[in-house]
């Protein structure tokens, strides 16, 4: 009998031994899950801290970039007016005569004026599509409402930019380091110290000096007429398009004026414009000739061009200039009178 209590004492160790490793194998099953995850949660430990470090040299990058933006935004800052002076005429301080003489001179042009300014320079020509498509690539500034995916129609690059407001205007001027030019610095820009009534002298033809009476209908290139050049060499400052000032626009503005550097009424619903545009006829392309348009309306009659102060010492020294010019005019004129006496005596 002792054969049969041994095998079945090893059968019941069998079993137990069975048992207890079907006891242990969900535990076993649960310690192989618990080191998966613990290996997954170490893997994602390593890829956390590698994306923090990628986190971090990205945001270092970023602030290099920034840093060398900044550097170069106050480097183009500081070059801008050297390479504005380069796409401008230079305006002399002095006096000038602003107005309408002339008794069919309309009520807003009058009376006519003396108004000292002083020296600034002025854009040669109105802002171009291909100069403002720079500023909307640079700004991510909005494009003008009949451009096409951000750019000019084909063809267009050196004719002005339309279709906008003041207030686009102003903001390309900013961006740029310029201004809008006064009424009174468009005006002197374009009539000079002489009082002509159009920008290139008295006498008016149609189509030969500028863009008007609808010949064309549309706009032209900025220097498609270079017999039309101002007393100070600009160009387009008749016909084309209108052009945008600073100032208000007040029609009674002449009566109540300062007689140096005006700067326009203080407030008003529109704000000046000046030029005329290719739609207008001779009338509207006098060099004294005024009109207004809300500031936040945008037309394809209307551009812009900038202006931007003379330094001091450039004031001083066009002023020593003119200084030295009118004295030597002085030492003329007595040599000039005694010149006719001898004449006459003889």
């Amino acid at each position: 009998m002792e054969w049969v209590y041994w095998i079945l004492t090893c059968i019941f160790c069998c079993y137990f031994v069975v048992l207890l490793l079907e006891f242990n194998r969900p535990s076993q099953k649960l310690m192989e899950q618990i080191d998966a995850q613990e290996s997954r949660r170490l893997e994602m430990a390593r890829r956390l801290q590698t994306a923090t470090d990628g986190v971090v040299e990205m945001n270092s990058r970023l602030e290099n970039l920034t840093n060398q933006m900044d550097e170069l935004e106050e480097s183009r800052i500081a070059i801008l007016p050297e390479a504005n002076k380069r796409l401008m005429v230079y305006v002399p301080p002095g006096p000038f005569t602003m107005g309408g003489r002339d008794e069919d001179s309309p009520r807003n042009e009058q009376p006519a004026h003396t108004v000292h300014l002083t020296g600034y320079y002025m854009g040669k020509t109105p802002v171009t599509n291909q100069e403002y498509r720079e500023f909307v690539q640079c700004t991510g500034y909005r494009a003008p409402i009949h451009w096409q995916r951000g750019t000019f129609p084909t063809g267009t690059g050196k004719h002005p930019v339309t279709n906008v407001s003041w207030r686009d205007a102003c903001a390309y001027a900013a961006w740029r380091g310029a201004k809008l030019p006064t009424e009174a610095e468009w005006e002197k820009a374009a009539r000079g110290t002489d009082e002509r009534p159009y920008p290139w002298g008295g006498r008016f033809t149609e189509g030969e000096r500028c863009n008007a009476s609808g010949l064309i209908g549309t706009t032209t290139p900025v220097d498609e007429f270079p017999d039309g050049r101002s007393f100070y060499e600009a160009w387009d400052m008749a016909g084309n398009v209108y052009e945008w000032c600073a100032d208000h626009y007040d029609e009674e503005y002449y009566r109540a004026s300062p007689a140096t550097n005006p700067p326009g009424p203080e407030g008003g619903q529109e704000r000046t414009i000046r030029g005329g545009s290719y739609q207008e006829t001779r009338a509207a392309l006098r060099t004294t000739h005024r009109a207004g348009a809300a500031e936040g309306v945008a037309r394809d009659t209307i551009g812009f061009r900038v202006a931007m102060p003379a330094a001091a010492e450039e004031v001083q020294v066009a002023l020593t200039v003119s200084e030295a010019g009118q004295v030597a005019e002085a030492e003329e004129e007595p040599a000039g009178g005694e010149g006719e006496t001898t004449t006459s005596a003889a």
